[in-house]
């Protein structure tokens, strides 16, 4: 039997505050782009890589399971 693990998807480091990124946002490999929430435990996500995000797929406080796309980013360089 399988049982997958959940995360909630937060765009924000607290209820009120802008979110770490937007549409648009230029971002790094260590920028922070969101906190998943898991077990009660709060986890920072850096993007990974340099570039532009592109679409943000999931709503702040959703529940998402793994494998799910979260954000995707548009890496520097690449053509839209």
């Amino acid at each position: 039997m399988r049982f997958p693990l959940l995360v909630a998807f937060y765009r924000a480091p607290r209820p009120g505050a802008p979110p770490f990124v937007t549409v648009g946002s230029d971002v790094g490999p260590e920028t922070v782009v969101c906190i998943i929430e898991t077990m009660k435990l709060m986890n920072s996500v850096t993007a990974g890589v340099s570039g532009t995000v592109a679409q943000i797929l999931a709503e702040n406080a959703q529940f998402a399971g793994q494998g799910t796309v979260l954000m995707r980013v548009r890496p520097a360089g690449e053509q839209r």
